[in-house]
């Protein structure tokens, strides 16, 4: 009896406890299960939707009713219509449609408290553009705008128009160029009226690329940023005389334009660039506080005295500047000195006792005459190794050492092959050792060295007095 009951009352306990550990089991998920994201707060989730494209944002608000409107708050908004393939009227009516909804459902789930709306950025692309549906984008900015937006971006592809050659830009609407929180606009394939009139109060850096507009609408436009400090203007055909008037401007950039005459007031620029630009006159009488300038596929009408008038100028880089067979500079602050170009060309320096470094990337007709108290370091590439190395070769290389008529410090000379410095023996008995009161020197190749003993011969035959030397193979990517 006793026996039965103890086996009557452990029963009951075995499957209260197996009942137990059942439920345990139900309600505890697996680690792997659990949503972690859901967890997060409010703030931390929109943030991590930010990096999201829009498409992938708005998808999240069928995930649970907490997610219903969690993009609303999103505060970038990237729309790239360039990534859709519009096979037809309806694929692209069917963007537009999509991006008007987006807004127009941030604009009810914000209420009636416009304030409350937070987009820092709103980036659209649109490749192709339909001139018909110019009333879309005025809606859209407008409400971006009303929002507050700091950064702006767009994008488009001008619509060709029946006359041929010509084309149809979207006029930017005039609540744009007066949006007074605009920190940052970058415009492409658009158009600014010369009627507008522009204040941008708050605007730090424009980019304008291939924008219509004329030297007026220029002119009024920066007149109009106070605060503009980076500009780049890049494919503007349309522009003859560029006036760029700007007190609070320091970077310059301009790209692939050309000019009749270009005239740049700005008192406070450090860095001026200018990349396949062709302008027959230039001005910067008035930039004192330039100290960077780089000049790439330039092609001027003048000489380039201009830069000797800049007093603070401090590096200076030179690319493929035609037209140009005497490049003379003067500048007390000048520290670093680039110069790359392929045609003959004549370098003189004077009045930089500053100067620390210069380099030359090009062929053998070069030379370059330097006063500067400081030792330099210099390094020099040369292009266009020939066929086979002639008499003509090694005449022109003793030539260009001889040229390199300064105090170095440290030189590091960049050629194709090793053969490139080895003088033939009959070449040897024909011309005098150049005697180069080199110090220091470092040879790179392309090519594996054939002999370095050899080619340490012909080093030391050019420059006797070389105390240290080293040679490197090098590949260039």
């Amino acid at each position: 009896m006793a026996g039965k009951g103890v086996e009557t009352h452990t029963a009951p306990q075995a499957k209260k406890r197996v009942k137990t550990t059942s439920d345990a089991q139900t309600q505890t998920p697996h680690p792997l299960a659990v949503d972690r994201i859901s967890t997060l707060p409010n703030s931390l989730i929109q943030h991590i939707l930010s990096f999201l494209p829009i498409f992938d944002a708005v998808r999240t608000s069928l995930l649970s009713r907490r997610w219903r409107r969690m993009w609303y708050s999103v505060p970038t908004l990237c729309f790239n219509g360039s990534d859709i393939d519009f096979g037809s009227p309806k694929d692209r009516e069917g963007f537009y449609n999509y991006v008007d909804n987006c807004l127009k459902h941030l604009k009810i789930g914000m209420g009636s408290n416009v304030d409350s709306v937070n987009i820092t950025s709103f980036k659209l692309d649109l490749r192709p553009y339909g001139r018909s549906n110019a009333s879309y984008l005025d809606n859209w900015l407008a409400f971006v705008v009303e929002s507050k937006v700091k950064e702006l971006n767009l994008s488009l592809e001008k619509e060709s128009s029946s006359n041929r050659g010509r084309f149809y830009h979207y006029s930017l609407p005039e609540m744009v160029v007066n949006a007074r929180n605009l920190t940052i606009m970058e415009l492409k394939g658009l158009g600014l009226s010369t009627s507008c009139t522009f204040s941008l109060p708050s605007l730090k850096t424009l980019s304008l690329v291939d924008v219509l507009l004329a030297d007026a609408a220029l002119d009024n436009l920066l007149l109009g940023c106070p605060s503009l400090e980076k500009f780049l203007l890049s494919d503007c055909s349309y522009l003859r005389f560029g006036r760029f008037r700007s007190s609070s401007l320091r970077f310059l950039e301009i790209e692939s334009t050309g000019f009749l005459s270009m005239q740049v007031e700005a008192i406070n620029l450090e860095s001026f660039v200018l990349f396949d630009v062709c302008c027959h006159k230039m001005n910067l009488s008035a930039c004192r506080a330039i100290r960077n300038v780089s000049l790439s596929d330039f092609s001027a009408g003048q000489s380039l005295d201009f830069l000797s008038e800049l007093p603070l100028l401090e590096n200076l880089t030179m690319s493929k500047c035609d037209g140009l067979d005497h490049i003379k500079i003067s500048s007390h602050h000048l520290r670093s000195f680039y110069l790359n170009n392929n045609s003959e060309v004549k370098v003189t320096v004077r009045l930089a006792p500053n100067l620390a470094l210069f380099r030359y990337n090009g062929n053998l007709k070069f030379s370059l005459s330097m006063e500067s108290p400081n030792l330099l370091n210099g390094s020099f590439i040369i292009h266009e190794p020939p066929e086979s190395y002639d008499a003509n070769w090694y005449i022109d290389l003793i030539n260009f050492l001889l040229n390199l008529n300064c105090s170095w410090n440290i030189i590091s000379l960049h050629v194709h092959s090793d053969e490139a410095l080895i003088l033939p023996e009959y070449v040897r008995r024909v011309c005098r050792s150049p005697m180069l009161n080199w110090k220091h020197l470092k040879v790179m190749t392309t090519c594996e060295p054939k002999s370095k003993s050899d080619l340490r011969d012909a080093l030391f035959w050019f420059s006797p007095s070389l105390e240290t030397l080293s040679i490197n193979q090098i590949n260039y990517k």
